[in-house]
Protein backbone atom coordinates (compact mmCIF):
# COMPACT_ATOMS: atom_id res chain seq x y z
CA UNK A 1 0.00 0.00 0.00
CA UNK A 2 1.10 3.40 -0.63
CA UNK A 3 2.68 5.06 2.44
CA UNK A 4 1.00 8.31 3.87
CA UNK A 5 4.47 10.04 3.14
CA UNK A 6 3.31 9.06 -0.45
CA UNK A 7 -0.01 10.06 -0.29
CA UNK A 8 1.08 13.17 0.88
CA UNK A 9 3.77 13.69 -1.87
CA UNK A 10 1.01 13.91 -4.19
CA UNK A 11 -2.50 15.51 -2.48
CA UNK A 12 -0.35 17.89 0.13
CA UNK A 13 1.00 20.22 -2.56
CA UNK A 14 -1.16 22.93 -1.69
CA UNK A 15 -5.23 22.83 -1.34
CA UNK A 16 -5.28 26.39 -3.25
CA UNK A 17 -3.25 24.66 -6.38
CA UNK A 18 -5.90 22.07 -6.58
CA UNK A 19 -8.90 24.57 -6.33
CA UNK A 20 -7.23 26.22 -9.37
CA UNK A 21 -8.22 23.30 -11.95
CA UNK A 22 -10.98 20.83 -10.21
CA UNK A 23 -14.45 21.75 -10.53
CA UNK A 24 -15.53 24.76 -8.52
CA UNK A 25 -18.50 23.63 -6.63
CA UNK A 26 -17.19 19.84 -4.96
CA UNK A 27 -13.33 20.04 -5.53
CA UNK A 28 -13.46 16.25 -6.77
CA UNK A 29 -10.23 15.30 -7.99
CA UNK A 30 -11.43 11.77 -9.89
CA UNK A 31 -13.17 10.80 -13.21
CA UNK A 32 -16.49 12.95 -14.23
CA UNK A 33 -19.70 11.11 -16.17
CA UNK A 34 -19.89 13.33 -19.15
CA UNK A 35 -23.37 12.14 -20.59
CA UNK A 36 -25.77 14.91 -20.07
CA UNK A 37 -22.78 17.44 -18.83
CA UNK A 38 -21.97 20.44 -20.56
CA UNK A 39 -19.07 21.54 -18.11
CA UNK A 40 -17.05 19.94 -15.16
CA UNK A 41 -19.20 20.92 -12.75
CA UNK A 42 -22.17 18.89 -14.00
CA UNK A 43 -19.52 16.10 -14.67
CA UNK A 44 -18.82 15.72 -11.05
CA UNK A 45 -22.30 15.51 -10.22
CA UNK A 46 -22.88 13.32 -12.13
CA UNK A 47 -20.42 10.86 -10.58
CA UNK A 48 -20.97 11.01 -7.06
CA UNK A 49 -25.06 11.19 -7.62
CA UNK A 50 -23.79 7.54 -9.82
CA UNK A 51 -21.27 6.48 -6.87
CA UNK A 52 -24.03 6.70 -4.34
CA UNK A 53 -26.95 5.30 -6.52
CA UNK A 54 -24.09 2.29 -6.84
CA UNK A 55 -24.06 2.35 -3.02
CA UNK A 56 -28.08 2.30 -2.49
CA UNK A 57 -27.77 5.43 0.13
CA UNK A 58 -30.62 6.71 0.86
CA UNK A 59 -32.46 9.51 3.55
CA UNK A 60 -30.90 8.54 7.26
CA UNK A 61 -28.29 6.42 6.56
CA UNK A 62 -25.18 6.35 7.59
CA UNK A 63 -21.99 6.12 5.02
CA UNK A 64 -18.52 5.87 5.18
CA UNK A 65 -16.03 7.33 2.26
CA UNK A 66 -13.30 5.39 2.16
CA UNK A 67 -10.65 8.11 0.72
CA UNK A 68 -12.79 11.15 1.11
CA UNK A 69 -10.60 14.09 -0.71
CA UNK A 70 -11.71 17.20 -0.21
CA UNK A 71 -15.01 15.52 0.86
CA UNK A 72 -17.31 16.35 -2.08
CA UNK A 73 -18.78 13.07 -1.80
CA UNK A 74 -19.60 13.61 1.78
CA UNK A 75 -20.84 16.94 1.23
CA UNK A 76 -23.46 15.47 -1.48
CA UNK A 77 -24.22 12.60 0.61
CA UNK A 78 -25.61 15.03 3.48
CA UNK A 79 -26.78 17.84 1.75
CA UNK A 80 -28.68 15.77 -1.71
CA UNK A 81 -29.10 12.59 0.61
CA UNK A 82 -29.86 13.50 3.71
CA UNK A 83 -27.73 11.02 5.14
CA UNK A 84 -27.22 10.70 9.04
CA UNK A 85 -23.90 11.04 9.05
CA UNK A 86 -21.16 10.71 6.76
CA UNK A 87 -17.76 9.35 7.90
CA UNK A 88 -14.76 10.11 5.75
CA UNK A 89 -11.01 8.78 5.98
CA UNK A 90 -7.93 10.15 4.24
CA UNK A 91 -4.09 10.03 4.77
CA UNK A 92 -3.76 13.04 3.25
CA UNK A 93 -2.81 15.89 5.76
CA UNK A 94 -3.91 18.84 3.93
CA UNK A 95 -7.25 17.52 2.91
CA UNK A 96 -8.06 16.63 6.34
CA UNK A 97 -7.57 19.95 8.14
CA UNK A 98 -9.73 21.63 4.58
CA UNK A 99 -12.73 19.55 5.98
CA UNK A 100 -11.99 20.30 9.83
CA UNK A 101 -12.01 23.90 8.76
CA UNK A 102 -14.45 23.76 6.74
CA UNK A 103 -16.76 21.94 9.42
CA UNK A 104 -19.43 20.39 7.04
CA UNK A 105 -22.73 19.41 9.78
CA UNK A 106 -22.90 15.84 10.22
CA UNK A 107 -19.74 15.20 8.55
CA UNK A 108 -16.86 12.84 11.15
CA UNK A 109 -13.48 12.88 9.62
CA UNK A 110 -10.24 10.41 10.18
CA UNK A 111 -6.81 10.97 9.14
CA UNK A 112 -6.17 7.20 8.63
CA UNK A 113 -6.56 3.95 6.30
CA UNK A 114 -8.82 1.88 5.81
CA UNK A 115 -6.93 -0.66 7.31
CA UNK A 116 -6.88 1.27 10.87
CA UNK A 117 -10.65 1.00 10.90
CA UNK A 118 -10.43 -2.59 12.53
CA UNK A 119 -12.02 -0.92 15.93
CA UNK A 120 -14.24 1.21 14.54
CA UNK A 121 -17.76 -0.19 16.54
CA UNK A 122 -20.35 1.54 13.97
CA UNK A 123 -21.70 -0.94 11.01
CA UNK A 124 -22.14 1.05 8.04
CA UNK A 125 -25.47 1.36 6.00
CA UNK A 126 -23.37 2.15 2.65
CA UNK A 127 -19.81 2.46 1.67
CA UNK A 128 -18.27 4.45 -1.26
CA UNK A 129 -14.71 4.51 -2.48
CA UNK A 130 -13.74 6.50 -5.76
CA UNK A 131 -10.23 6.94 -7.03
CA UNK A 132 -8.16 5.52 -3.56
CA UNK A 133 -8.25 1.56 -4.33
CA UNK A 134 -5.20 2.72 -6.93
CA UNK A 135 -2.85 3.42 -3.74
CA UNK A 136 -4.01 -0.38 -1.98
CA UNK A 137 -1.35 -2.46 -3.57
CA UNK A 138 2.28 -1.00 -4.40
CA UNK A 139 4.22 -2.28 -7.59
CA UNK A 140 6.31 -4.68 -5.06
CA UNK A 141 3.71 -6.45 -4.24
CA UNK A 142 2.21 -7.02 -7.63
CA UNK A 143 5.10 -8.67 -8.42
CA UNK A 144 5.28 -10.62 -5.47
CA UNK A 145 1.63 -11.80 -5.92
CA UNK A 146 0.26 -10.15 -2.88
CA UNK A 147 -1.47 -7.82 -4.46
CA UNK A 148 -4.97 -9.93 -4.46
CA UNK A 149 -4.54 -10.47 -1.01
CA UNK A 150 -4.78 -6.88 -0.49
CA UNK A 151 -7.78 -6.41 -2.48
CA UNK A 152 -9.17 -9.04 -0.89
CA UNK A 153 -8.21 -7.97 2.85
CA UNK A 154 -10.43 -4.01 1.91
CA UNK A 155 -13.46 -6.12 0.45
CA UNK A 156 -13.43 -8.23 3.79
CA UNK A 157 -13.08 -4.98 6.14
CA UNK A 158 -15.97 -3.34 4.02
CA UNK A 159 -18.39 -6.36 4.57
CA UNK A 160 -17.02 -6.33 8.06
CA UNK A 161 -17.63 -2.18 8.53
CA UNK A 162 -20.86 -2.85 7.10
CA UNK A 163 -25.05 -3.76 7.80
CA UNK A 164 -26.14 -6.88 6.12
CA UNK A 165 -28.03 -5.04 3.43
CA UNK A 166 -25.59 -2.56 2.21
CA UNK A 167 -23.42 -1.90 -0.91
CA UNK A 168 -20.05 -0.59 -1.55
CA UNK A 169 -20.07 2.14 -4.52
CA UNK A 170 -16.78 1.85 -5.80
CA UNK A 171 -14.83 3.37 -8.77
CA UNK A 172 -11.26 2.80 -9.67
CA UNK A 173 -8.60 3.45 -12.52
CA UNK A 174 -8.13 -0.38 -14.33
CA UNK A 175 -5.02 -1.48 -15.99
CA UNK A 176 -6.17 -3.28 -19.36
CA UNK A 177 -2.94 -4.00 -21.51
CA UNK A 178 0.16 -3.87 -21.07
CA UNK A 179 2.67 -1.03 -22.80
CA UNK A 180 3.75 -1.72 -26.56
CA UNK A 181 4.56 1.24 -27.43
CA UNK A 182 7.94 3.35 -26.42
CA UNK A 183 5.33 6.52 -25.93
CA UNK A 184 2.85 4.12 -23.38
CA UNK A 185 5.89 2.95 -21.41
CA UNK A 186 7.18 6.68 -20.94
CA UNK A 187 3.78 7.41 -19.93
CA UNK A 188 3.68 4.62 -17.85
CA UNK A 189 6.85 4.98 -16.11
CA UNK A 190 6.18 8.81 -15.51
CA UNK A 191 2.84 8.11 -14.50
CA UNK A 192 4.08 5.41 -11.64
CA UNK A 193 6.97 7.10 -10.69
CA UNK A 194 6.68 10.86 -10.33
CA UNK A 195 3.25 11.02 -10.11
CA UNK A 196 1.88 8.03 -7.90
CA UNK A 197 4.47 6.47 -6.51
CA UNK A 198 4.18 3.30 -4.41
CA UNK A 199 1.07 2.39 -5.99
CA UNK A 200 -0.14 -0.06 -9.35
CA UNK A 201 -3.60 -0.07 -10.81
CA UNK A 202 -5.55 -3.28 -10.18
CA UNK A 203 -7.14 -5.13 -12.80
CA UNK A 204 -10.65 -6.53 -13.37
CA UNK A 205 -9.35 -10.41 -13.08
CA UNK A 206 -7.51 -9.44 -9.78
CA UNK A 207 -10.76 -7.63 -8.63
CA UNK A 208 -13.13 -10.23 -9.29
CA UNK A 209 -11.25 -13.02 -7.09
CA UNK A 210 -10.61 -10.94 -4.54
CA UNK A 211 -13.83 -9.68 -3.86
CA UNK A 212 -15.71 -13.15 -4.60
CA UNK A 213 -16.10 -14.45 -1.05
CA UNK A 214 -17.72 -11.05 -0.32
CA UNK A 215 -19.57 -8.96 -2.70
CA UNK A 216 -21.30 -9.57 -5.85
CA UNK A 217 -21.55 -6.92 -8.52
CA UNK A 218 -24.92 -5.74 -9.48
CA UNK A 219 -24.10 -3.10 -11.75
CA UNK A 220 -20.92 -2.34 -13.45
CA UNK A 221 -19.56 0.91 -16.24
CA UNK A 222 -16.11 1.15 -18.02
CA UNK A 223 -16.00 5.54 -19.37
CA UNK A 224 -11.96 5.72 -19.77
CA UNK A 225 -12.88 8.29 -22.15
CA UNK A 226 -14.83 10.27 -19.76
CA UNK A 227 -11.53 10.24 -17.74
CA UNK A 228 -9.67 11.49 -20.70
CA UNK A 229 -12.37 14.28 -20.73
CA UNK A 230 -11.86 15.03 -17.24
CA UNK A 231 -8.40 15.79 -17.60
CA UNK A 232 -8.65 17.56 -20.47
CA UNK A 233 -11.08 20.28 -18.58
CA UNK A 234 -8.54 20.21 -15.86
CA UNK A 235 -5.31 20.60 -18.57
CA UNK A 236 -7.54 23.64 -19.65
CA UNK A 237 -8.19 25.25 -15.77
CA UNK A 238 -4.17 24.76 -14.92
CA UNK A 239 -2.78 26.64 -18.47
CA UNK A 240 -5.92 29.26 -17.64
CA UNK A 241 -4.31 29.96 -14.37
CA UNK A 242 -0.47 29.54 -15.78
CA UNK A 243 0.66 33.03 -14.48
CA UNK A 244 -0.18 32.24 -11.53
CA UNK A 245 0.91 28.87 -10.99
CA UNK A 246 4.04 29.97 -12.12
CA UNK A 247 4.42 32.79 -9.42
CA UNK A 248 3.03 30.44 -6.55
CA UNK A 249 4.47 27.04 -7.18
CA UNK A 250 7.09 27.77 -10.39
CA UNK A 251 7.64 26.30 -13.48
CA UNK A 252 8.67 22.99 -12.22
CA UNK A 253 5.66 21.96 -10.93
CA UNK A 254 3.40 23.43 -14.04
CA UNK A 255 5.58 21.80 -16.21
CA UNK A 256 5.04 18.81 -13.97
CA UNK A 257 1.14 18.70 -14.61
CA UNK A 258 0.72 19.19 -17.95
CA UNK A 259 3.29 16.37 -18.71
CA UNK A 260 0.59 14.08 -16.44
CA UNK A 261 -1.98 15.30 -17.74
CA UNK A 262 -0.77 14.53 -21.44
CA UNK A 263 0.21 11.00 -20.11
CA UNK A 264 -2.46 9.85 -18.51
CA UNK A 265 -5.05 11.25 -21.30
CA UNK A 266 -3.05 9.12 -24.03
CA UNK A 267 -3.11 5.87 -21.61
CA UNK A 268 -6.92 6.71 -21.48
CA UNK A 269 -7.62 7.23 -25.09
CA UNK A 270 -5.00 4.31 -26.07
CA UNK A 271 -7.08 1.88 -24.04
CA UNK A 272 -3.85 0.80 -21.68
CA UNK A 273 -5.85 2.23 -18.53
CA UNK A 274 -9.93 2.55 -18.15
CA UNK A 275 -12.25 3.53 -15.19
CA UNK A 276 -14.57 1.24 -13.69
CA UNK A 277 -17.59 1.87 -11.58
CA UNK A 278 -19.11 -0.80 -9.69
CA UNK A 279 -22.49 -1.28 -7.56
CA UNK A 280 -20.85 -4.37 -5.41
CA UNK A 281 -24.25 -6.47 -3.31
CA UNK A 282 -22.65 -7.67 0.40
CA UNK A 283 -22.88 -11.36 0.17
CA UNK A 284 -24.68 -13.29 3.20
CA UNK A 285 -22.49 -15.79 4.44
Amino acid sequence: MATQHEVQYHYDVSNDFFKLFLDDKYRVYSCGVWKNATNIEQAQENKLRRIANFAHIKKGDHVLDIGCGWGGMLEYCVNTREVSSATGITLSQAQYQYLVQKNIPSVFLKLCSWLELNNEKRRFDAIVSVGAMEHFASLQEKKNGRHIDVYENFFHSCANLSNSSAYLGLQTIITLKKPETLQSMRDAHYLLKYVFPGSVLPDMSSLQLAMNKWYEPEDLRTIGFDYARTLQEWKIRLNQNKDKILKQYGETLFTHYNHYFDAAIRSFEKGYISLLQMSLRKKIN
